[in-house]
């Protein structure tokens, strides 16, 4: 389900379809988004509308929540998948594999499989001068707290997984499970007695380009930071305190304080100095990637 501007969904679509993709389904949020009409008529997409005549067709109000749409929509591209696999990703989510294409990876997988987990790697910013692939990190959950601690310091009480977004991932599903239904990050068994069997690739991720832009990630902040209906990490339980070095830390900041704390942790965490580049290189948690860069 989207609802982005036009050049992240030509990313989205050129991206995964030169990633091997048979093709990918749009189900544009806003009825009226004008971006409908030039994914309608490419080759390798499926536009849908997600109109009134689209959720009285399916029997249903429109739900009121985003992710409520979105599992919907999930369930109705599954019903009609055409293909072996199928993925759900949002707009900003790019397939990305080592070694060998995604479809030779999961023609690979045994049967006992139902789902193939991508984990999550972000890209970084890098200095300027450099030229090559992007680098992307992935997270540090998995790490143990003084191992995560040397790497990103007293920022990890924020950055606690070492990524700006999510570390669950996103999953593949196998075709023509009966009941069975996307999640947003897992796929949804046909019954609470049913396993789920996870394969865990490790030749393949999922690059969230949500940070890829320093701008774009402060501007996006300051926006939930002013919004109380986010969660913890945005403003609810403190974040500037958390982010902000104590002499830099202010009772009511202005807009310009909040534009310099948040750039001054978005580049201690996210560019890719020497020194922070050896401490993730250390325990492998950094690979390079070809991939178009937005904004």
């Amino acid at each position: 389900m989207v609802c982005e501007p036009e050049e992240v969904l030509r990313r989205f679509v050129e991206h995964n379809l030169a990633m091997g993709a048979s093709y990918v389904h749009l189900f544009f949020d806003k009825a009226d988004d004008p971006a409908y009409e030039h994914f309608a008529n490419q080759p390798g997409v499926i536009a849908q509308r997600c109109c009134d005549t689209y959720w009285t067709g399916l029997n249903r109000r429109r739900p009121p929540y985003v992710e409520r749409r979105q599992l919907v929509n999930g369930r109705f591209a599954y019903e009609r998948c055409l293909t072996d696999w199928q993925a759900h990703f949002d707009a900003d989510e790019l397939v990305l594999t080592q070694g060998a294409p995604l479809g030779e990876l999961l023609a690979d997988m045994p049967q006992t499989y139902q789902t193939a987990h991508l984990g999550t790697v972000e890209p970084m910013l890098v200095p300027e001068g450099h030229k090559g692939p992007i680098p992307f990190r992935r997270s540090v959950r998995h790490l143990k707290f003084r191992n995560r601690l040397h790497i990103y310091g007293a920022d990890l009480q924020v950055f606690r997984n070492g990524l700006f977004g999510h570390y669950q991932g996103k999953s593949i599903l196998r075709a023509g499970l009966a009941g069975w239904r996307h999640g947003i990050h897992f796929p949804r068994p046909s019954g609470p007695e049913v396993q789920n069997s996870i394969y865990q690739m490790q030749e393949a991720h999922i690059a969230h380009m949500h940070c890829e832009s320093r701008e774009l990630w402060v501007k996006r902040t300051m926006g939930k930071m002013r919004d109380h209906a986010y969660n913890l990490r945005t403003g609810t339980y403190d974040l500037l305190p958390l982010v902000a070095p104590s002499e830099q830390a202010v009772p009511d900041p202005s807009e310009e304080d909040l534009l310099e704390i948040l750039t001054g942790y978005y580049d201690r965490v996210s560019l890719l100095s020497d020194a922070l580049r050896a401490r993730l290189e250390a325990f492998g948690l950094l690979q390079y990637h070809e991939v178009e860069r937005l904004g």
